[in-house]
């Protein structure tokens, strides 16, 4: 009795986390050697897609998930359908990425996910599917921080980026301060009341030391020469009675046509907004139903 319970358990959390997603007609699961690893990745092209050149998104899920569970958690196949873009979901090292932090397994094992990332878009680039300087990140929680860690590192790759529940991590901040990369246009996208990621900065649950949401903004402005002019909006939502605000803050003139920008969800905790958490036994805060976080995503995408 008690291993038909473990196995349930097991196919339950399995479920949870999206590694049993089967693969559409309109998708490929490939992978790229490096290190000795096979990393792979699935690829879902717009089902109305006619092969000529498109923009491409790239989702990185967060700690314990899969590019199965980002699919699931955020239906970015779905907006992929309708906006026309490519949509890729790499998998992290044991459910992980090496945002530079420290603790993560693939920081442990001193994964080189930067390269990998690189090879992953220089590779679908290369196949002619993918217009060049229209390739976006995004990232959730521990794939947050890597889009940070991308952002600093290789900003030639992105037109931009965004992270969701992360912002820029002290080591991070250290490696900026060591290179002399381009600029590039930046989102973050963060609750006030995140449980495991804090608004306020400090230190993860998961290791490391973190910048405030504010202070990251402020980072990337002065990164990316922009002027002091600032646009502010507030947009209200109905949810069980209660007001939902989300404030938008945007540094639009800065050098490059790049941009900066902050989309922060009031009183709302860690989860991919609209979604379920995808780890049902750790507190993630509030949630929310009324928001769509993924069309937030292509929303900031398409303003760049």
């Amino acid at each position: 009795m008690r291993v038909l319970c473990l196995l349930l358990f097991s196919s339950f959390l399995l479920s949870c986390m999206g590694l049993n997603r089967r693969l559409t007609s309109n998708e490929k699961s490939d992978s790229i050697e490096i290190q000795g690893h096979k990393r792979t990745y699935i690829v879902h092209y717009p089902k109305k897609w006619d092969g000529s050149p498109i923009p491409m998104l790239v989702a990185l899920h967060g700690r314990f998930g899969s590019g199965s569970s980002m699919i699931l958690q955020t239906k970015l196949d779905l907006l992929s359908d309708s906006k026309g873009f490519i949509a890729v979901f790499p998998d992290g090292y044991k459910r992980s990425w090496a945002d530079g932090r420290g603790n993560t397994p693939a920081d442990e094992n001193q994964i080189n996910d930067v390269t990998f990332i690189e090879l992953l878009v220089k590779r679908l680039i290369a196949e002619g599917s993918v217009k060049p300087k229209e390739v976006f990140l995004v990232g959730h929680s521990n794939g947050g921080f890597m889009a940070q860690r991308l952002a600093v590192e290789k900003p030639e790759l992105w037109k931009g980026v965004l992270s969701v529940a992360a912002q820029i991590s002290v080591f991070t901040l250290k490696r900026k301060q060591t290179l002399k990369t381009n600029t590039v246009s930046v989102g973050i996208m963060a609750g006030t009341e995140d449980p495991l990621v804090p608004f306020s900065g400090g230190y993860v649950r998961d290791g490391g030391e973190i910048l405030s949401v504010d202070d990251s903004i402020l980072r990337w402005k002065e990164w990316n020469s922009c002027a002091e002019t600032v646009t502010k909006k507030t947009e209200s939502y109905k949810e069980d009675s209660v007001d939902l605000k989300i404030d938008f803050l945007r540094y639009e003139s800065c050098a490059d046509n790049t941009k900066v920008g902050l989309i922060q969800l009031n009183g709302l905790g860690h989860s991919w907004p609209g979604e379920k958490p995808m780890i049902p036994f750790i507190d993630q805060g509030k949630t929310t139903k009324v928001l769509d976080g993924s069309k937030l995503v292509w929303d900031f995408m398409e303003s760049l």
